[in-house]
């Protein structure tokens, strides 16, 4: 009885240690998501395609010339792939408008929302890519 006792108290231990990664993932807390900052004539400078959560990399230039490097956070890759993205879906020298909801701390970072290409069409991010914050499966094109 004891061993039985033993090996189950092990198999929990493993499994409590096996799941505690997934567990501690982080949320958007760190970001303010009650107005995304938009960042319009905003230029890629580099898209890192990486797990777990692709990066953009962006130049704007603020009202007084000055130019703020981002760098903006998505979702998943995987689920940024099953809402139309790919590793060329934005490319370093597009000129776009990027919406982002900034770092609580102020920094030129957040996690990104949605992309507003030159030809009208946009992407949005897989979790809060609606303007209100919502679910991106609201439409990913428009």
């Amino acid at each position: 009885m004891k061993t039985k006792f033993l090996m189950t108290a092990a198999l929990l231990a493993g499994l409590a240690a096996f799941d505690s990664p997934s567990l501690a993932h982080h949320g958007n807390a760190a970001f303010n998501l009650t107005t995304p900052v938009v960042l319009k004539g905003a230029v890629v400078t580099e898209f890192i395609w990486i797990n777990p959560h692709p990066l953009i990399k962006a130049d704007y230039k603020d009202e007084k010339g000055n130019v703020q490097q981002w760098i903006m956070e998505m979702g998943s890759t995987v689920s940024a792939q099953l809402i139309g993205w790919n590793r060329t879906t934005v490319a370093p020298g597009d000129v776009v408008t990027l919406y982002v909801w900034q770092a609580k701390t102020g920094a030129f970072a957040g996690r990104f929302n949605k992309v507003e290409f030159a030809d009208g069409t946009t992407m949005r991010d897989t979790q809060t890519g609606g303007d209100d914050g919502g679910r991106a499966d609201r439409g990913v094109r428009q």
